[in-house]
C-alpha cells in the first residue's frame, strides 16, 4: 500500500524523521515513571512479593505475625504490580512521559517552562474581541523562512513558553470545557512586529486540551527550531469535548441543546487567538493538525474550511466521523457531508484555495482500514492536483508515542509549504 504515493521523509532505525542528521527527539525526555525497564522492574518486584505471600507465608495461619506479614506482602505486591504495569503502559503509550507532563495533566502551571505572554496590544483574556491584533496598525513582518542565529547548543535552555487559559464561552455552545493551551517559541516577540505561523492541534478521544502539550509537542518544536529545521511557530490546543462525551469529531450537534464544537472552534477559539497572540491571519500561514479523532477533525475541518487553513497535518486519521461523531448529526445526508472519504473528490473550491495535506499512519495500520481510507483520500486529492503525502511510522501503534515520533516529519512538511510562500 502507498506504493504510488509519496511516503514523506525517510525514517532512521530509531523511528524519527531526521534527513539532515541533526539530533532532535522523536520522544520527549522521560523520567522513572515513563520508563519501560522501570515498569518491568516494579511489576516483577510486585510479583515476587505476591509469590512470597502465597508460597512462603501461607502457613501457619494461626501465627499472628506471619498473617500480618502475609497481608503486607499481598498489599505491597498488588500495588507494585499495578504500578509497574501502569508505568510500562505509560512508557508505550506516551501519555505522560515526565513530571512536566504530570503538571500539565493536573492543570498546574508548567514550572519547567516560562509562562506564555499574550500580545502587548491584546484585549483582556476574558474578551474575545472583534479586531485581531494583526490589524491594529502594527508592522507585521510575516515569518516564513528559517531564521539564523539560533544556536543548537542552547536548545535545552531556550525553551518555549506555555500558557493555559479558560476561554469565555456563551452557554449557547453547550460545552463542558473551554480549556486552551498555547505554546510560544523561544525568543517570542509579543509586540506584534512579527506575525507567527500558527498550528491548531486537535486531541484524540478520550482526550483533553492538555494532550499535545503533555505528550511532548513543545519539546519537539523547541529542538526543531534550535536545529534550524522549522521557523518559530505558535501552537494552540483547544478542548473538543461535547456534552454527550469526550468525542465530538469537532462537529456541531444538529439537535437543539447539543454541543456546538465546530462553531466554537471558528467562532471563539480562532478569534481569541487572533486577538491575544501575534499570529498571522493569512490562511497560508495557518495550519490545523490532530491525532486519531483529532486527525479526522483536522482533516475534515481543514478541507471544509479551506478558506482558513492552507496545511493539514492528520495523524492516525479516520476518513469518517465515527459513531460518536455520527451521533452529533441527525441524518445520513448530514453525516455524508462531514465524511472526507466521500467528499474529498467533489468539495467545491479546493482548486481555488488549495490545501496541502500530510498524513501519518503507523506501519501496523497501514494495510488496514485506516491505511485504505487514507490512500483513497490521498488519491482523490492527487486527482485534483493537490499536494498530499503519507508518512508511515515504524512501530509504536495507535499511541501518543507514535504521534510525537511522527510530528517532526509533519512539521517539516509544513515548513516546506511556508518556505514556498515568499513574503505574502
Amino acid at each position: 500500500m502507498f506504493g504510488g504515493l509519496s511516503s514523506g521523509l525517510m525514517l532512521n532505525p530509531a523511528g524519527l524523521a531526521n534527513p539532515a542528521g541533526l539530533a532532535y527527539p522523536a520522544r520527549p525526555e522521560r523520567d522513572l515513571f515513563a520508563s519501560l525497564p522501570a515498569g518491568l522492574i516494579i511489576a516483577s518486584a510486585g510479583l515476587a512479593a505476591l509469590a512470597v505471600a502465597v508460597f512462603v507465608l501461607r502457613r501457619p495461619h494461626r501465627v499472628r505475625r506471619r498473617r500480618a506479614w502475609r497481608a503486607a506482602c499481598y498489599t505491597a505486591g498488588g500495588l507494585a504490580l499495578v504500578l509497574g504495569l501502569g508505568v510500562a503502559t505509560n512508557a508505550y503509550v506516551g501519555w505522560a512521559p515526565n513530571l512536566e507532563a504530570a503538571q500539565i495533566r493536573a492543570g498546574l502551571p508548567d514550572t519547567f517552562r516560562p509562562s506564555a505572554t499574550l500580545a502587548a496590544n491584546a484585549p483582556s483574556p476574558e474578551i474575545i474581541g472583534d479586531k485581531p491584533v494583526t490589524d491594529q496598525g502594527t508592522k507585521q513582518a510575516a515569518i516564513s523562512s528559517i531564521p539564523d542565529g539560533l544556536d543548537p547548543s542552547r536548545r535545552l535552555a531556550d525553551r518555549g513558553a506555555v500558557g493555559q487559559y479558560t476561554l469565555p464561552v456563551a452557554e449557547s455552545y453547550h460545552l463542558p470545557g473551554h480549556d486552551l493551551l498555547v505554546y510560544t517559541p523561544p525568543g517570542f516577540d509579543p509586540s506584534g512586529e512579527l506575525a507567527y505561523p500558527v498550528l491548531y492541534l486537535m486531541h484524540g478521544s478520550p482526550g483533553s486540551a492538555a494532550d499535545w502539550f503533555a505528550t511532548g509537542a513543545p519539546a519537539v518544536v523547541d529542538a526543531m527550531i534550535a536545529n534550524h529545521k522549522i521557523t518559530p511557530i505558535i501552537l494552540v490546543a483547544p478542548s473538543l469535548r461535547a456534552s454527550t462525551g469526550s468525542d465530538s469529531g469537532c462537529l456541531d450537534a444538529s439537535e437543539p441543546g447539543g454541543s456546538q464544537v465546530e462553531s466554537y472552534l471558528h467562532g471563539v477559539v480562532r478569534p481569541w487567538v487572533e486577538n491575544h497572540l501575534p499570529v498571522s491571519i493569512s490562511r497560508a500561514r495557518t495550519a490545523i493538525g490532530g491525532m486519531s479523532m483529532g486527525g479526522y477533525c483536522a482533516l475534515d475541518q481543514g478541507l471544509r474550511h479551506f478558506e482558513d487553513f492552507a496545511t493539514i497535518l492528520s495523524i492516525l486519521p479516520y476518513g469518517a466521523p465515527g459513531a460518536a461523531g455520527e451521533a452529533m448529526k441527525s441524518s445520513q445526508a448530514e453525516i455524508d457531508a462531514v465524511t472526507p472519504l466521500l467528499y474529498a473528490s467533489t468539495l467545491e473550491g479546493l482548486e481555488r484555495s488549495p490545501v496541502a495535506t500530510w498524513f501519518a499512519v503507523n506501519q501496523a495500520e497501514a494495510d488496514g482500514r485506516m491505511g485504505q481510507e487514507t490512500e483513497a483520500i490521498v488519491a482523490a486529492l492527487h486527482r485534483r492536483g493537490l499536494v498530499a503525502e503519507v508518512h508511515v511510522q515504524k512501530g509504536l501503534g495507535h499511541t501518543w508515542a507514535m504521534t510525537i515520533a511522527s510530528l517532526p516529519a509533519g512539521l517539516e512538511f509544513w515548513q516546506e509549504q511556508l518556505s514556498g510562500l515568499g513574503n505574502l
